[in-house]
């Protein structure tokens, strides 16, 4: 009688496990700049790529995506730059550059 009741709960635990997958699963590679501080008509320019506008949202928080690793970034306000550095962006981690 144990020797039934041991197989049938063998049987009920792999007939349950087999559905069980195991993997890994890897975030993408991707990290944030953010902001802050007088962004008030401020162009920014990211590793020599295409100037942006600075957004002005006040009710959300605007961060923008850069791939992980060592960026120049440099901002402009009315024509004349006002910073210009270097920062390392972490993957999944935002930067944040205080602009004067």
């Amino acid at each position: 009688m144990r020797s039934l009741f041991a197989a049938t709960v063998c049987l009920l635990f792999f007939a349950c496990a087999g559905g069980y997958v195991e993997g890994v699963s890897q975030k993408a590679e991707k990290g944030f700049l953010k902001f802050t501080g007088d962004t008030q008509s401020v162009t920014v320019v990211v590793d020599g790529k295409e100037p942006f506008l600075l957004e002005q949202d006040e009710d959300k928080e605007v961060v923008y995506e850069v791939k992980p690793g060592n960026h120049q970034v440099q901002a402009y306000r009315n024509n004349q730059l006002i910073m210009d550095r270097m920062v390392y962006v972490d993957n999944q981690a935002t930067m944040e550059v205080n602009l004067p």
